[in-house]
């Protein structure tokens, strides 16, 4: 047998044994050794945990509390509360804080998922503002103005019922009747948090946004939402970008950096645990029937792709990481043969500045770039996210694939360029006909793994609020509470996109390739 078939087999036995692997991980019930219920016959208390594994979400007030309560811990972070609910489920964590009223909805859809019911603290909620700016300042006392009006009227429980309760068929907001007269208001709220905010039937609705559009519509606003994360909405808010931010938890801390409204709602900081954990009355569950393997694998296929149309949110992320990558891969190269065509003037000062720009790009991680570049040198000029996140990118590509041409350009003999000069070419033509193409039959197998690298990298723009291929799929983990179509569809796509670029960069390469059309005894001749 040939090494080659020997490879292959090799190849084929190991992704043949990976498949095995997932499919018995999904056929077989979640492990549930060590559980805080085996261990005491009383009720279970948030002080039973403290020793064990606990998750915090990030960018929130949750961890100085997880580390009050649980000093002796080990922590683990996450963002949202999808990625802390597979977390817990699965046992890689053994609790998580979390504020009562989103644990509640998680509850209600997620049974396996509950939480203790004493509360570690009470808390307000409220919409912020920001700081030190008397638009802001007036705004925020309209907003009071109209929150007091909505409970003098009973709108204001109205509102808390429909969000609070379980009536999903009623649960829409009219974003309708807005006139706009006084300007339009920018809001940022986080689509994973439901029932404050959340993306149901292709539609952002939630406690938060009701209450918004309802302000918006009474004081002659209109509103734009923007989509972020919770570690997103502080910094947009005093940059700048957004005139407040949805409801989030009020502390000293934050009070000292923005302004809050009234509380728009009361509850609590509670303890999530898996729901065998919990004992007597605490326990809000009853077992069920394990449904069989390809009845469950259909139901969530249905649940995570058909229902609500979810998958058209998977083609609108598709759509935004394709015109980022591509623009920025565009945009980049043009930029790197720049780069290159500077430093071959031989200016001392040009190497400099292109030295200094291509190590600044190289030691400075992507998501920091971006959030620099979007927070702080464009946040005056108005630029969208999108429009922010290709310029950043495109730096980013071009300080790589400048290095990639020039090691290309310079693994070509010099006598190239001499015997054109001396066939009487100028020394544009020299190397736009003879050097350059050369070259690239070097460096674009090179420049075809950075571009796969940087659609990769793109994944990151859910941090200056733009709603990409895995952020959607985050979306729709949020209201599924599922991990496993959402993120091998995403894993999947992104597989197609790389070999889609690979093939482009294939076909140039056979373009330029001087030996195409010749015949085979031309080439060894």
């Amino acid at each position: 047998m040939k090494p080659a078939q020997k490879t292959d087999r090799v190849i084929i036995a190991v992704l043949v044994l990976l498949l095995a692997l997932l499919v018995v991980r999904q056929v077989l019930p979640s492990r549930s050794e060590g559980s805080v219920q085996e261990q005491k016959t009383g009720p279970v208390t948030y002080e039973d945990y403290n020793g064990k594994k606990i998750g915090i979400m990030s960018g929130t007030n949750l961890e100085a509390e997880s580390f009050q309560c649980f000093p002796n811990s080990e922590y683990l972070y996450f963002d949202g509360y999808p990625n802390l609910n597979i977390a817990l489920e699965n046992h890689v964590i053994d609790a998580y804080l979390g504020d009562e009223p989103a644990l509640k909805s998680i509850h209600a859809q997620q049974p396996q998922i509950d939480y203790i019911k004493e509360r570690l603290t009470n808390n307000r909620y409220s919409f912020a503002f920001r700081k030190d700016d008397p638009k802001e300042a007036a705004l925020r006392d309209e907003f009071n103005e109209f929150l007091r009006q909505l409970k003098a009227d009973g709108t204001y429980d109205e509102i808390d019922s429909l969000w609070f309760g379980t009536d999903e068929e009623h649960k829409v907001v009219d974003m309708t009747g807005m006139t706009g007269e006084k300007g339009t208001l920018h809001v940022i709220t986080t689509p994973t948090d439901e029932p404050f905010s959340y993306i149901k039937d292709g539609n952002l609705v939630g406690y938060d946004i009701d209450v918004t559009v309802r302000f918006c519509r009474a004081a002659g606003y209109a509103v734009e939402f923007v989509e972020g994360d919770y570690s997103a909405r502080i910094p947009a808010l005093t940059s700048g970008r957004v005139e407040f931010t949805t409801t989030m938890n009020v502390t000293p801390e934050r009070e000292e950096t923005v302004l809050f409204s009234e509380p728009v709602s009361e509850g609590g900081i509670v303890v999530a645990v898996r729901s065998e954990d919990l004992v007597g009355a605490e326990a809000d569950v009853e077992p069920t029937e394990r449904e069989p393997f390809f009845t469950r694998i259909a139901h969530s296929f249905e649940k995570n792709f058909i229902r609500e149309n979810r998958w058209k949110q998977i083609l609108q992320g598709v759509g935004t990481t394709c015109l980022i990558t591509g623009c920025a891969i565009l945009l980049g190269t043009i930029l790197a043969f720049l780069i290159c065509l500077l430093r071959r003037t031989g200016s001392r000062l040009g190497n400099l500045l292109c030295d200094i720009f291509v190590k600044l790009m190289q030691g400075t991680p992507s998501v920091v770039l971006l959030m620099i570049l979007f927070y702080v040198v464009f946040i005056k000029t108005g630029l969208s996210a999108v429009a922010v996140a290709i310029i950043g990118f495109a730096m980013n590509f071009g300080a790589y694939a400048s290095e990639i041409m020039r090691s290309g350009i310079d693994s070509i003999d010099p006598g190239q360029r001499e015997a054109a000069l001396a066939l009487g070419y100028s020394e544009n033509q020299a190397f736009n006909r003879f050097i350059l193409p050369q070259a690239a039959m070097y460096f674009l197998p090179v420049y075809r793994g950075e571009a796969v690298s940087l659609l990769k990298s793109t994944s990151v723009v859910g941090y200056i609020t733009i709603l990409d291929l895995t952020k959607m799929s985050d979306i729709i983990r949020a209201r599924t509470y599922e991990a496993f179509f959402p993120l091998i569809a995403t894993a999947l796509i992104y597989f197609l996109l790389a070999w889609i670029i690979s093939l482009i960069v294939r076909f140039v390469l056979w373009r330029i390739d001087p030996k195409r059309g010749r015949t085979t005894k031309e080439v060894e001749a």
